[in-house]
């Protein structure tokens, strides 16, 4: 997942759709979202900067309260529960299939399967069970060579580096293993941070006390050595617990990003009643499973707020309306893609603030992430076809909007 902040609302040319023949196949109805509105609080700029120092360039964060969709077009189709997007230099994408194991290449309109041992080690190794198989992407910033995944396996969920040669991948090697897998809650969003380490959104296996356990890799947000040496999967410098923990009591996080002030921020699944927005600070502890949201709250509690050392989230909808996975930031906004709410939810940001939220796309069924692309337009990735979805014929996709 490529997360560096982008410029606002950047214009770029239209490209052509393309399309994969590949079937859509039936799965079971998600219910339907009601019309309510997601609540939302301060998002306020108190987040520390990356341990190795603030970010020191001149930045102007803000945009409008809402933008509208201008142009939107297909860029493929045909597409088996795919879980995570990554552009490459060139302007080419990579696109995960969960339950597949495979890494698709789209570029212009030519659409390739990766090869060579690392994805016929995929392939043999992913093992897709509910909401497990093969999950997140993220390509060294410095390295475009090297490519890091997250994934199932019979051991656990993990973490592996694989060199990426046009569309050759050579065989896997271990960066995390170990992290608890279960039918639900993997988690599975990794990110290159502003730091130049890579974080790792881990979910509790369905075992919520892990969530507290500073000894179990899961219910965290992990911050690692990713550099492609011996040291990958360590703990970074500046670490609050000297592990690779950088925060802990998440339930089950599927979006990452940063605005370019140093603020970072993580979408959450909730369980019955709330979804979160987090405002991330090394050492936090976001409350699960003593906590859903403000559910039970002391009377009182703002969003955002940290009450007997468990931090509230800055953003809160009901799971009916949200369901959140990956997040798309600017200087002028959050976008969060959202499963069950079926709609992309952006969240304008102030300098120091937030407007409400509003829905930006809702008529592509669920949507499992956003990400913007090098060309200045948002890439939205559709998730119909994961057995929880209503798949229309061409599904799932990744459809190309550019806002205003």
């Amino acid at each position: 997942m490529n997360v560096a902040p982008r410029a606002p609302l950047a214009a770029a040319a239209l490209v052509l759709a393309t399309a994969l023949a590949l079937g859509a196949c039936a799965s079971t109805p998600s219910p339907s979202p009601s019309a309510a509105d997601g609540v939302i609080g301060p998002i306020t700029a108190t987040a520390s900067p990356p341990a190795d120092g603030p970010i020191t360039a001149p930045q102007v964060i803000g945009g409008p309260a809402t933008v509208e969709v201008v142009n939107r077009a297909d860029v493929v189709t045909g597409l088996a529960a795919p879980w995570d997007i990554e552009f490459l230099p060139d302007g080419a994408l990579l696109v995960s299939e969960r339950d597949a194991g495979t890494i698709k290449r789209v570029h212009g309109s030519a659409v390739t399967d990766l090869a060579g041992p690392g994805a016929a080690a995929l392939r043999d190794t992913v093992m897709p069970a509910g909401e497990g198989g093969l999950l997140g992407l993220a390509l060294h910033p410095q390295d475009s060579g090297l490519l890091y995944v997250y994934l199932t396996r019979e051991d656990g969920n993990a973490v592996v580096r694989m060199s990426l040669d046009g569309t050759e991948l050579s065989a896997p090697t271990d960066v995390l293993a170990g992290i608890p897998r279960a039918r639900n809650h993997d988690g599975g969003r990794i990110a290159f941070g502003p730091d130049g380490y890579l974080y790792v959104a881990t979910g509790d296996a369905a075992n919520p006390p892990l969530a507290q356990d500073l000894d179990s890799l899961a219910g965290k947000i992990l911050r690692v050595v990713a550099d492609g040496t011996a040291s990958d999967g360590t703990a970074a410098p500046g670490n609050p617990f000297g592990t690779q923990v950088w925060s802990y009591g998440h339930r089950n996080v599927q979006g990452l990003g940063w605005v370019a002030d140093g603020r970072m921020y993580a979408s959450e699944l909730g369980q019955n009643d709330r979804d979160e927005l987090n405002l991330i600070e090394p050492g936090a502890n976001y409350g699960w499973p003593q906590m859903e949201a403000r559910v039970g709250a002391p009377a009182g509690t703002a969003l955002g707020a940290t009450v007997d050392g468990l931090t509230y989230p800055v953003a809160e909808w009901r799971t009916d309306q949200a369901s959140p996975s990956g997040l798309a930031i600017t200087n002028e906004g959050i976008y969060m893609a959202a499963l069950r709410g079926r709609a992309v939810w952006r969240i304008g940001l102030t300098a120091d603030a937030n407007h409400e939220p509003h829905r930006l796309v809702d008529d592509l069924g669920r949507i499992r992430h956003v990400e913007w692309g090098p060309d200045g337009a948002l890439y939205v990735l559709t998730n119909n076809t994961d057995g929880r979805g209503d798949p229309r014929s061409g599904d799932d996709r990744i459809v190309r909007i550019q806002v205003e």
